[in-house]
């Protein structure tokens, strides 16, 4: 293992803190290695999944942006099954509320025809009152052999999961045992090329044990017998690619646009890696001297916009705290209330009586969204900073450039 980025020692991204918590929470080392051996791009210190998993409070379903690009995933993945009947199984590993498997109801699959499976009590239960029948585990090939019979899915999806995954290669056994003979495995994950190339390194957590690129990907898959037929690159969380995998005796044919991302992919190296963790080493001040600056000279009055695990590495990493940003405010009810881990920022409910001069745009991956969601209080003279790819403040003439 070669060290790419050390960040330090860090609480675990989703551990949002009870008052009587505050100051007591559990750090771990974070930083990112790079597999000599298979090219991987991954953690060398593994939080149990127990301790980060069992009471998660991300939610898919708070943006449409989300609930679009997943339709759009269902859409497409439907129509390049060679035949979809009554008893098509659409299986979603880590499927949190149901979102995603929401939207193959709405593409015309019934709801007894999907299946969540989400080890979360309080998020699997958002996805039983929506009508996604779940099975309250971590998968693992154990899982699989207790609840599937064998090769009865024809899809199995991992959104933004499979990174997490402590037990990776059991899980895969797990999914090679499912997978129907002509089914259709796709893995939408974070791109590490997409992190090198925006300079966002918020992505690394400890939830994140894996950052692919497609060729780490296939180096995975190639022993269990499993390909890369189709992957394409999106803009979702600032860059992540959809890849569809299939067994290796399939039919599937591989498409050109995955032929285009991998001859993209090949420039992400070990060399570029380090060039990335370098850039981002050097930018470390930039984001905080901002905020320094606009409270001394403004006397500003600065939240956070969202309470992402994302922007948790990026206030740790930088050592912005409660003395510079004023609160975070969320829509998300399992967050509210609580305080952001390590900079002990409290989280309140978004709400238009209570703006600030200026919000910190921790959830930047999602900008466009929410800068049209804001855009009376913008035109109003509300501000963003957004912090990636270099820090910017925007205003109401981000509207009149577009």
């Amino acid at each position: 293992m070669t060290t790419v980025f050390d960040l330090g020692v860090q609480p675990w991204c989703n551990d949002f803190l009870p008052l009587d918590r505050v100051g007591k929470e559990e750090k771990y080392p974070l930083r990112l290695v790079h597999c000599d051996s298979c090219s991987l791009l991954q953690l060398d210190h593994t939080v149990p999944k127990e301790v980060m998993f069992a009471d998660h409070q991300y939610l898919s379903g708070m943006t449409q942006t989300l609930k679009d690009h997943f339709f759009s995933v269902a859409i497409e993945t439907l129509k390049q099954l060679p035949n979809v009947a009554h008893d098509t199984l659409v299986v979603d590993i880590g499927g949190n509320d149901g979102t995603q498997l929401l939207q193959y109801v709405r593409a015309g699959l019934s709801s007894s025809q999907v299946l969540n499976i989400e080890p979360a009590k309080r998020v699997a239960a958002v996805a039983e009152q929506a009508g996604i029948e779940t099975i309250k585990e971590f998968f693992n090939n154990d899982c699989a052999q207790t609840h599937f019979l064998g090769r009865n899915a024809s899809i199995i999806n991992a959104s933004g999961v499979f990174f997490h995954l402590e037990e990776l290669h059991s899980a895969i056994r797990g999914i090679k045992h499912m997978l129907a003979d002509d089914g259709i495995f796709v893995v939408q994950f974070m791109y590490a090329g997409a992190m090198v190339d925006g300079n966002n390194f918020d992505t690394i957590y400890h939830e994140h044990l894996c950052y692919y690129t497609l060729q780490s990907l296939e180096n995975l898959l190639k022993p269990y017998g499993l390909k890369v037929f189709d992957a394409h690159l999106t803009d979702i969380h600032s860059g992540s690619i959809v890849a569809k995998i299939c067994h290796d005796d399939s039919l599937y044919e591989i498409t050109p646009r995955y032929l285009k991302t991998k001859a993209n992919d090949q420039k992400y190296t070990l060399e570029e890696f380090q060039k990335f963790a370098a850039f981002a080493e050097s930018k470390k001040n930039v984001l905080k001297e901002m905020l320094v600056d606009l409270k001394t000279f403004e006397k500003a009055k600065i939240y956070a916009y969202g309470a992402p695990a994302k922007g948790n590495t990026l206030l740790n990493y930088f050592d912005i705290d409660s003395s510079l940003i004023d609160k975070a405010v969320e829509i998300n009810d399992m967050k509210i209330g609580n305080f952001l881990p390590q900079s002990h920022i409290p989280i309140e409910r978004e709400t238009q009586d209570d703006l600030p001069d200026y919000y910190l745009l921790l959830s930047h991956n999602f900008a466009d969204e929410i800068l049209e969601r804001n855009r009376e209080n913008i035109e109003n003279g509300l501000k963003f900073i957004i912090p990636f790819p270099e820090a910017k403040i925007v205003g109401k003439e981000y509207f009149d450039e577009r």
